[in-house]
């Protein structure tokens, strides 16, 4: 019999890989502003994130190790290290975690997207569009949490259309993809822009951020949203006529009526959406409406949450974040920001801010290859804040490009919600890579000849 728990060779080599290159970074002599410390923890982080990345271990191993690593070496005071648990970000993903379950579990993503796919039509260009407005109108109910039941109902509508693994298929999923993404770069949810706000807090002081302000000084990505899905609908569009309202029309009778559970849901999410809209005005912290809300599935008279709900949660990735703002309060305990602000600043100062910006979405598009999006934001978001600062342009405006610019892939591994997508197994490998290079460059058009002039009109930089 086999033993499945044997470490086998690739296993070997990554491990390698993960603990030797690390470790050549002693190598690096120190100096009075590259002290020992600092090198300490380039090497202990960057260990951490290798195993992030390549999977090696289970999440949650490095994400409890790290912290604990840098109190024991001395390199930060726990109570500096652990800091986010007192604070509403991990609290906020735990919560968000339970909104997308009982989300999915209800089934009211579905409902709404069969309906805007109606609505639209029902042509290939039309549920392309449909998607679009099922994932804006799913980010704004549960925000940032479409991307499993958005990759479970494209898979659907491919095999019930019988697309097989095709370039349509491609376009379906890829455009159920960006459209459950996408809207994130303009609903504020708890996963991109919350976290890499708070990572960056050490050097910038405290940033409220709320719903309308996000919503507002990125208004232009909502039109973005449907630019992309148009594009990827005109490469991907089959030879053949196609139009499919009949089957959408018969797939949404078969839901019948909304059902009660439907409607509750709709209502906390629409109340978590409230509080969100008001909190300008009741000046809670929004991160605590992510936490609070769901718990409401639970309550008497509600009671549309299931035990399941909760135990199959991926507490592992509640760890992971907890661990990426360790590594960002503890880099700036040492002052790893100024010093990598001290390094870049000669290379930008003086030149103009389109470059300053296209700069800056080429290194995290580039960072992309290596490193996951999280793992970005746990590196790079106090660092491009300390220079941000040191120019004098807003980190807000720095943070706001980064969310565009580690959305750019180019192949699934970069990206793991990308990647469930591709997981499925109707999409071709060169039907991803140019689709989404396509949709890499109407990016950074859009950010240099839209988003950058635009944060200039209303004042941002």
């Amino acid at each position: 019999m086999q033993n499945i728990n044997k470490t086998t060779k690739k296993e070997w080599i990554i491990w390698a890989a993960c603990i030797i290159v690390p470790l050549l970074l002693f190598l690096i002599p120190t100096s009075e502003q590259f002290s020992a410390q600092i090198r300490l923890f380039l090497v202990l982080s960057f260990m951490a994130i290798l195993m992030f990345a390549f999977e090696i271990v289970p999440q949650a191993v490095p994400a409890i190790v790290l912290p604990i690593a840098y109190v024991l070496f001395g390199l930060a005071p726990s109570s500096v290290v652990f800091s986010a648990w007192a604070g509403y970000i991990p609290w906020m993903m735990l919560g968000g975690l339970v909104l997308a379950s009982v989300l999915q579990s209800t089934g009211l993503l579905t409902r709404i997207a069969y309906w805007c796919i109606i609505k639209t039509g029902g042509s290939y260009m039309g549920i392309l569009i449909g998607l679009a407005f099922t994932g804006i109108i799913g980010n704004l109910l549960a925000p940032g949490k479409v991307v499993i039941p958005m990759a479970a109902l494209t898979y659907g509508i491919c095999m019930a259309l019988n697309l097989g693994k095709s370039k349509a298929s491609a376009g379906i999923m890829l455009g159920g993809a960006v459209s459950a993404l996408l809207p994130q770069q303009f609903i504020y949810n708890p996963t991109n822009i919350a976290l890499t706000v708070g990572i960056g807090e050490p050097v910038t002081g405290k940033i409220d951020v709320s719903w309308w302000d996000y919503f507002y000084l990125n208004l232009p990505a909502l039109f973005f949203v449907f630019v992309v899905v148009i594009a990827i609908a005109i490469m991907c569009k089959p030879k053949d006529a196609f139009s499919e309202k009949e089957y959408f029309v018969k797939e949404y009778q078969k839901l019948g009526k909304v059902s009660m559970a439907e409607i509750k849901t709709m209502l906390v999410c629409c109340g978590l959406f409230a509080f969100l809209l008001t909190s300008k005005w009741h000046g809670l912290e929004v991160g605590w409406g992510f936490a609070l809300f769901p718990c409401l599935f639970f309550l008497p008279g509600i009671k549309v949450g299931k035990p399941e709900d909760l135990t199959s949660i991926n507490f592992s990735f509640v760890l992971f974040i907890t661990a990426c703002l360790a590594i960002g309060n503890t880099a700036s305990e040492l002052g790893v920001g100024q010093l990598i602000a001290d390094w870049a600043i000669p290379f930008i100062e003086g030149k103009s801010l389109f470059f300053t910006f296209g700069l800056t979405w080429c290194i995290i598009v580039l960072s992309n290859f290596v490193l996951t999006p999280l793992a970005i934001m746990a590196c790079l978001s106090l660092p491009m804040a300390q220079i941000a600062l040191n120019l004098g342009i807003d980190p807000l405006a720095i943070y706001f490009l980064m969310t565009n610019a580690y959305d750019q892939v180019l192949f699934p591994y970069e990206y793991a919600l990308y990647l469930i997508f591709f997981s499925f197994g109707l999409i071709r490998m060169k039907d991803f890579v140019s689709i989404m290079g396509v949709k890499m460059v109407l990016n950074f058009l859009f950010c240099m000849l839209v988003m950058v002039p635009f944060w200039m009109v209303v004042g941002l930089i």
